[in-house]
């Protein structure tokens, strides 16, 4: 048997139509998800339209307003409501948010020189983070009719006119800078957690599907050739059997690399949905007319350029290095699961032999989900390190910030470790172990159980 049939039978078992389902269902589902987050942030911090219902109706409330108003990223729309069955009311007027401001208001403020009282009334929505955004616009008004009211007060009272009341409360602008490798843009650091947050989550999520998803994958290929007997035939006919295993790497390899390449090209349009059309909706907190008159400093104007400018964003370059890691990190994978597989004895086996890569997996997952693995203490952190899918997880933000050393040195871990496992499946496959290797412990137990009772 030629080595090219052995590859051609190899790749038909493991480029199966429920494989090739799975890897593009992947890459879709990572396509979907950037166009969908990005149009969702895109509607969510669009939200300028906000539900009120203007009770009092006095001059004092209708002047507040107007000047709410004014500002054109904002539109008021007015609505009545005819009971407090806030539920019913806001069911009724098919909308999530409300802003009541109650009869009396203007004359608790003016005539009996006390705090009055505004109303916010939201719907409580289940369907998700975005979903639960909706409210932020509306609950903010309230902070914007109290600013307006205080102007008004100021005014009618005081006499102090509009711009002398926004000098003495606003005698200073706030500028926010955040650095990034020694690069420095204006734009408060809290603006670009939530994207930064998402992306560090969804690709080590996809990451560990996909390693699960190899993994099992070849595991079941080898372990129901060994149960089935089909390996012994295989091995039994005059072929050598650094040529079957010479196939079967062969084939993982190539797997490995649809696998890498279906899911690179469902991130990059995932990363580039996120960046795309949201980014240039999401503002700085910054006050841009101030930072005007500030000589010299350059003006960031969305979350997009900062992120361009402070260098967190991926080039060309890191999605191929992204790629190449990714690549070594499922071969890893479908190694193990190569030399685990050997030692299945029936399918029952299979589910408990896949566990050590469940957990070589999961782990640093949930870790570098949550903390960054450089401040955990020297002997945990040295654990994680040993572990070769964790540098994987690492990459994105070691490219992001340019710790091209860790990234490295975890790069060339890898390729030793994959050395190691492939070295490993030779000594296997060419010796007599491959038959005498099993994993039978619950068989143990029941033997013993067996003996005890017949004693």
């Amino acid at each position: 048997m030629k080595f090219g049939n052995l590859l051609k039978k190899e790749l038909s078992e493991l480029f199966t139509k429920q494989a090739i389902i799975s890897m593009v269902f992947t890459m879709a589902i990572l396509i979907f998800m950037g166009q969908f987050v990005g149009t969702a942030m895109e509607e969510t911090f669009n939200t300028s339209t906000i539900n009120i219902s203007n009770m009092d109706n006095t001059e004092f409330t209708k002047t507040v307003l107007n000047k709410i108003e004014e500002d054109e990223s904002l539109t008021i729309n007015y609505v009545d409501i005819t009971s407090e069955d806030y539920a019913a009311e806001l069911e009724r007027l098919d909308i999530k948010n409300l802003v009541i401001i109650p009869e009396g208001y203007a004359d608790s403020i003016l005539v009996e020189k006390k705090p009055a009282m505004i109303k916010f009334v939201s719907a409580l929505n289940l369907g998700g983070f975005m979903s639960s955004l909706d409210g932020v616009a509306s609950s903010e008004m309230i902070g914007h009719i109290e600013n307006a009211s205080t102007n008004e007060i100021l005014l009618q009272e005081y006499g102090i006119s509009y711009e002398d009341i926004e000098r003495i409360k606003s005698p200073a602008t706030s500028v926010e800078y955040t650095t990034n490798n020694g690069k420095t843009a204006q734009i408060a650091s809290s603006s670009m957690t939530g994207m930064l947050m998402m992306q560090s989550f969804i690709a080590p999520m996809v990451i560990f599907i996909l390693l699960l998803m190899a993994a099992q994958m070849i595991m079941t290929a080898i372990s129901t050739e060994k149960i089935d007997k089909t390996l012994e035939t295989l091995l039994s006919t005059p072929v050598s059997r650094m040529s079957v295993l010479g196939a079967k790497m062969v084939a993982a390899v190539l797997a490995a690399l649809a696998n890498a390449g279906f899911m690179m090209i469902g991130f990059i349009f995932y990363m580039q949905g996120m960046l795309g059309s949201a980014m240039d909706q999401i503002n700085t907190a910054v006050d841009t007319a101030g930072l005007a008159e500030i000589a010299g400093e350059m003006n960031v104007s969305s979350l997009g350029d900062a992120m361009v400018t402070l260098g967190v964003t991926l080039s060309p370059l890191s999605y191929v290095l992204f790629g190449l890691q990714l690549f070594f990190t499922i071969a890893i994978g479908l190694s193990a699961a190569l030399i685990l597989g050997a030692m299945a004895t029936d399918i029952k086996s299979i589910q408990t032999l896949i566990m050590p890569i469940m957990i070589a997996v999961m782990l640093p997952w949930v870790v570098t989900m949550f903390t960054d693995v450089n401040s955990l203490p020297a002997l945990f952190r040295t654990v994680l390190y040993l572990i070769p899918f964790t540098h994987t997880y690492m990459a994105l933000n070691n490219l992001m910030n340019g710790e091209m050393l860790i990234f490295w040195a975890g790069f060339v871990y890898q390729i030793i470790f994959l050395l190691v496992c492939m070295y490993l499946a030779i000594k296997i496959f060419t010796t007599d172990k491959l038959f005498t290797m099993s994993f039978n412990i619950g068989k143990k137990n029941q033997n013993r159980k067996t003996l005890a009772k017949k004693a």
